[in-house]
């Protein structure tokens, strides 16, 4: 089990810092236009066993076209901000086995709504360069605003993303990599309400998980 070590998470807070100034102040080569394959990537965990999980789904067809998976044991401890430390590593890792094409990337957890405007989706939308957007299901920073199916989520005054209820579900999302604010309502409702590629790579992290039962760590 790997130990907490608090002057490396101070250096990788201070690195979250500086890749945001970074990332603001260039511009993006290019924006997402449009897209049509999906993929989605999420983690499952039973103490310290992860199981990673990508999914490639066409939007056109309504299915899968690929899925890989990947169980190891999770490389950092949870720390509230510093997510990508735990989870970015395996998902990178199961996202680089995919064969498919695809052309956004849907991640399990936030992108620029987060303290220090870098969440996991940003992280690796970055290191795949490729549009990236995040997903999450709890707000970490930011005031809500709006009403009805979704509303805009203001940090120090500017939009970073939006809120969203649709089907009795509420979550957030904003952008990781290539995508602009103000993009975010319009893939949402693209993608139809909360993504179903997400909600695929939970299941299959979480079926994953289960089979290897209490057999040691392994690929699979």
């Amino acid at each position: 089990m790997v130990e907490r070590n608090p002057v490396f998470e101070e250096f990788m807070a201070d690195l979250q810092k500086l890749l945001r100034r970074v990332l603001a102040e260039r511009s993006a080569e290019s924006y997402l236009e449009d897209f049509d394959l999906v993929a989605a990537v999420d983690v499952a965990y039973r103490g310290e066993l992860a199981a990673a999980a990508a999914a490639v789904w066409s939007l056109g067809s309504g299915g899968i076209i690929e899925e890989r998976y990947l169980v190891c044991e999770a490389p950092y401890p949870y720390v509230p901000g510093l997510l990508f430390l735990r989870e970015a590593p395996p998902m990178l890792k199961v996202l680089k086995a995919l064969r498919s094409s695809w052309d956004l990337l849907l991640v399990d957890g936030h992108g620029i709504l987060h303290p220090r405007g870098m969440g996991l989706a940003v992280f690796l939308g970055l290191l795949l360069e490729k549009p990236a957007l995040g997903v999450a299901k709890s707000l970490l920073v930011g005031s809500e605003s709006g009403g009805g199916e979704f509303g805009e989520v203001r940090v120090s005054g500017e939009v970073s993303g939006y809120w969203f209820k649709l089907g009795g579900r509420k979550f957030y999302a904003s952008p990781g990599y290539m995508i602009r604010v103000d993009q975010v309502p319009a893939i949402v409702k693209r993608l139809g309400g909360y993504p179903k590629p997400l909600s695929y790579a939970d299941k299959l992290s979480r079926k994953v998980l289960a089979s290897v039962g209490g057999r040691s760590p392994r690929r699979l």
